[in-house]
């Protein structure tokens, strides 16, 4: 009876220490993904600035270029230089998909991963600079969602290569809704309502971080095959 309590002492550090443990990799796992989307980040304005100077320094070329042709009335030359700047304008230019940077540039990132495989991307977001979660875990949620989304679909044809993304967060709620083509057989986890991974027990935590910030938040998820279409929806109310 004595050692009864101290057991239960022990059990109980050992829990708490488990779970420091836990959320300690976890906050690696957001810090990580959020620095590799700020570098890439990066790297899209250099290449902008890049783009820009080359365009300012040739710039006067092409205006002479345009009074020459002006002059011969050759209007189709004209209307080819004049494409050929846009186009180099819009090499240069940064897409904004949301107005919080974090989110931005996690999307950013997984954006060109979809292009690398030729996968068509429909995206709908509206979320703000500030948001009433925690932008790291938002955005490592919608980069854990995204990234098994490509990996789903980009060895399929062409055609059925496509995710569809919709995301709106407020002061009053959060919306995460994702679909794409998948021909896998779904096993989900009793427990958890959530697909498991059939790689094995070390696999599967991207679904794991997903259930933790869905709880975090009080939250609820849904995920169904449908017609050969995976659906996964998480959604909250604010107070």
């Amino acid at each position: 009876m004595i050692t009864m309590p101290i057991s239960y002492i022990v059990a109980l550090r050992y829990i708490e220490s488990d779970s420091k443990r836990q959320d300690i990799y976890w906050k690696n796992v957001l810090f990580e993904t959020y620095i590799k989307g700020l570098e890439d980040q990066y790297n899209l304005v250099e290449q902008s600035e890049k783009n820009i100077r080359i365009l300012r320094h040739d710039i006067r070329h092409y205006t002479s270029m345009i009074d020459q042709l002006l002059d011969e009335e050759k209007y189709g030359e004209i209307r080819n230089i004049t494409a050929h700047i846009t186009a180099a304008a819009d090499d240069g230019r940064i897409v904004k998909y949301c107005d919080n940077l974090i989110v931005n540039s996690i999307i950013s990132k997984l954006m060109e991963q979809a292009k690398v495989s030729d996968i068509q991307t429909n995206l709908e977001l509206q979320i703000p600079r500030i948001i009433p979660v925690n932008h790291y875990e938002l955005a490592a949620v919608i980069a854990n969602l995204f990234e098994n989304a490509i990996i789903c679909v980009k060895n399929y044809e062409k055609e059925k290569r496509y995710i569809d993304i919709r995301i709106q967060c407020s002061g009053e709620h959060l919306l995460i809704q994702m679909k794409n083509e998948c021909r896998k057989e779904l096993i989900i986890n009793p427990a958890t309502g959530l697909p498991k991974s059939s790689k094995g027990k070390e696999h599967g935590l991207g679904m794991q971080s997903i259930l933790a910030f869905s709880e975090k938040i009080d939250g609820n998820i849904d995920c169904f095959l449908e017609n050969g279409v995976f659906w996964i929806i998480l959604f909250a109310r604010f107070p």
